[in-house]
C-alpha cells in the first residue's frame, strides 16, 4: 500500500479547538469528476480535516492519473490529502474500511468520487453532532441529473422517533441512506464493524449496524450534498448486480417483519419491486419491468403512484 501525505497549514487557529473530520473518498476509474469532488472538499468552510483519497482502480495506468490529480491539489491552502493505493481491486465498501482504519480524525464521513460537497457540508453536521453528543448522523439526500438538475429531494421528515426500534423501522421502509450524509464518530464506526465486504446495499447494512448498536442517532434536516443519479452506466448500482443485490436485501428484510405492521410490510413490498421494476427499465429489459411494476402497484397502488412522482 502506497501512501503519500501532504500537509498544509491550519486555515485558522480556531481549528484547535474544534475535532478533526476525515473524509473518505472511494475512487474508481473517474478523473473529471473526482477532480470536482476533492475541490468541492478543499473549499470546505471548516478547518480542521483530512481526506483521504482511497484508489481501488488497482491498474497502473489509473493510479498515475489518480495520483497526479491528488498531487495537483498540494497546492491548495490549508489542507491534508492521504493518498492510499490498493494493490487489488477490493470494491467499494472494502475501500472504505481501508480509509477509515488509517484515518486520524475523530468523526469520519464519505464522499463518492462522482458527488460533491456544499462548503458548509462538513462544518454544519460535525457541530450538530457535537452539540447532541451523537454517534451517528444522517442529513437529508438531494439527487441531481448530469445536466446539474434537481431531480428529486429525499427528506427525512417521517422521523419522529429517535428510540432504536423507531429507527429500524424507518429504515426498512425508507433507507435512511447515502454514504455522503452519513456522519459517525470514528470510534463507533470501529465497534459496529465498518461497513459489510458487500458492493451493493453496503450503506444500508452499515446503517442497519448503527442502529442495532445502540448508539446516539442525530437528525439534521437540509442537505449540503449533490449526489449525481447517472442515466447510463454499467455498473454494479444500475444493472444485474443490482437487481441480485436487491433481491438479497429484500430478503434479509423479511427477517425483521415482525416488526413491521401490516401497511408497513406491504410498503416495503411495493418499494422493493418498484426498484427492481426501474432497473429492468435501464437494462432495457420491458416484460420484467413491466411485470414487477405491476406486483409494486398490487402491493400499494398510492404509495407506488406516490413513489413515481416524486422521483420522475
Amino acid at each position: 500500500m502506497n501512501i503519500t501525505t501532504m500537509i498544509h497549514n491550519e486555515k485558522d487557529m480556531s481549528s484547535h479547538n474544534s475535532p478533526k473530520v476525515s473524509i473518505i473518498v472511494a475512487t474508481y476509474r473517474r478523473k473529471e469528476a473526482l477532480k470536482k469532488a476533492l475541490h468541492s472538499l478543499i473549499a470546505q468552510t471548516y478547518s480542521n480535516f483530512e481526506i483521504m483519497v482511497v484508489d481501488d482502480n488497482a491498474d497502473a495506468e489509473w493510479n498515475t492519473e489518480v495520483e497526479k490529480i491528488v498531487n495537483s491539489m498540494k497546492n491548495s491552502d490549508n489542507v491534508e490529502i492521504i493518498y492510499i493505493q490498493n494493490k487489488n481491486n477490493k470494491g467499494s465498501a472494502e475501500t472504505r474500511n481501508i480509509g477509515i482504519k488509517l484515518a486520524t480524525g475523530e468523526y469520519v464521513t464519505f464522499l463518492d468520487d462522482d458527488d460533491i460537497y456544499l462548503p458548509d457540508k462538513v462544518k454544519k453536521q460535525v457541530e450538530h453532532m457535537t452539540k447532541e453528543g451523537a454517534d451517528f448522523s444522517l442529513t437529508d439526500l438531494w439527487l441531481y441529473d448530469e445536466k446539474d438538475k434537481l431531480i428529486e429531494k429525499r427528506i427525512r421528515d417521517y422521523i419522529k422517533d429517535f428510540s432504536s426500534e423507531s429507527l429500524m423501522r424507518y429504515h426498512l421502509m425508507y433507507h435512511m441512506t447515502g454514504t455522503d450524509v452519513m456522519m459517525f464518530k470514528k470510534k463507533y464506526l470501529i465497534d459496529i464493524g465498518l461497513f459489510s465486504p458487500i458492493n451493493v446495499g453496503d450503506e444500508f447494512y452499515l446503517m442497519q449496524k448503527a442502529i442495532d448498536g445502540k448508539g446516539i442517532f442525530s437528525y439534521l434536516p437540509g442537505c449540503e450534498v449533490k449526489a449525481y443519479v447517472h442515466s447510463e452506466t454499467d455498473g454494479l448500482s444500475s444493472g444485474v448486480g443490482k437487481i441480485k443485490g436487491e433481491n438479497e436485501l429484500y430478503e434479509y428484510k423479511k427477517k425483521y417483519f415482525d416488526k413491521l405492521s401490516q401497511k408497513e410490510q406491504r410498503y416495503v413490498k411495493m418499494r422493493h419491486y418498484a426498484v427492481i421494476a426501474y432497473a429492468e427499465f435501464r437494462k432495457k429489459r420491458y416484460f420484467s419491468m413491466i411485470k414487477n411494476a405491476c406486483l409494486s402497484l398490487m402491493f400499494s397502488p398510492t404509495k407506488f403512484i406516490n413513489l413515481f412522482i416524486n422521483r420522475k
